[in-house]
């Protein structure tokens, strides 16, 4: 398994004045968000403070697969936000892999 750094930036149905909580379809976003998080495809997530974007840590094989995890969510689905980048990340630090 693969660690990816994910890039959401807002979409064109983003509604500026109002905060992530407050936008369209929040309640099935973060139902969704919840379950990756419980299956442990998603390792962290959240806004940057001042919510131009949001980050994401996620699990997969390629980043075709890690596409294909977030194509059911409704933030995406509706146009709220928009997945702008999927970068592989080769984390140094890692407590999988340190000798006690």
């Amino acid at each position: 398994m693969k660690t990816f750094l994910l890039t959401f930036e807002h979409g064109p149905n983003y509604q500026s004045e109002k905060s992530f909580h407050d936008q369209q379809n929040w309640e099935n976003h973060s139902r969704f968000a919840d379950k990756l998080f419980l299956q442990h495809k998603v390792t962290m997530c959240g806004a940057l403070k001042n919510e131009s974007k949001v980050i994401a840590i996620a699990n997969g094989k390629n980043e075709s697969s890690i596409r294909n995890l977030f194509k059911d969510d409704p933030f995406l689905k509706n146009g709220v936000l928009i997945l702008t980048h999927v970068d592989e990340w080769e984390l140094y630090l890692n407590p999988e892999h340190v000798d006690e």
